[in-house]
């Protein structure tokens, strides 16, 4: 089975909130939080459950990425 989207990429298994919480080594409420409010990494919403891919989860960490302190805080 061939398991590559429309655009020619491979499907990601999807991490559930507990999965991802446990990945970032953050509470499942954290995660809920950062998703009201904006600046958590991207998600998928299937039949009212909440995913994670993991690229979305890797990019989102490589954007918070700094070399100093004072970089800090210059991410939404």
């Amino acid at each position: 089975m061939d398991w590559s989207d429309n655009r020619g990429q491979s499907m990601q298994p999807l991490l559930n909130e507990k999965e991802a919480a446990a990945l970032l080594n953050l509470s499942v409420r954290t995660l809920q939080r950062l998703r009201c409010i904006g600046g958590g990494a991207k998600f998928v919403r299937l039949h009212g459950s909440v995913r994670y891919r993991l690229s979305d989860i890797e990019e989102w960490i490589a954007l918070r990425a700094v070399s100093n302190t004072s970089e800090e805080g210059n991410h939404a």
